[in-house]
């Protein structure tokens, strides 16, 4: 078993069913590459990313 790995029985299985989601464009507005975790609220990233905030209050990656 490698770290993060995840063992299940056979087929497609749905992550977090009924969950809502949203698709956002986002623009690098800085001079350098910028990461984004996804332990973290989306909408209180690096303000150098340019999307629409308050589209992506209460998700994460």
């Amino acid at each position: 078993m490698t770290p993060g790995e995840l063992i299940t029985d056979e087929g497609e299985h749905t992550l977090n069913p009924g969950r809502r989601t949203v698709t956002l464009v986002v623009q690098n507005t800085a001079d350098r590459p910028i990461q984004v975790g996804s332990h973290y609220h989306f909408a209180e990233t690096n303000g150098a990313l340019g999307f629409d905030r308050d589209a992506a209050r209460g998700m994460r990656l």
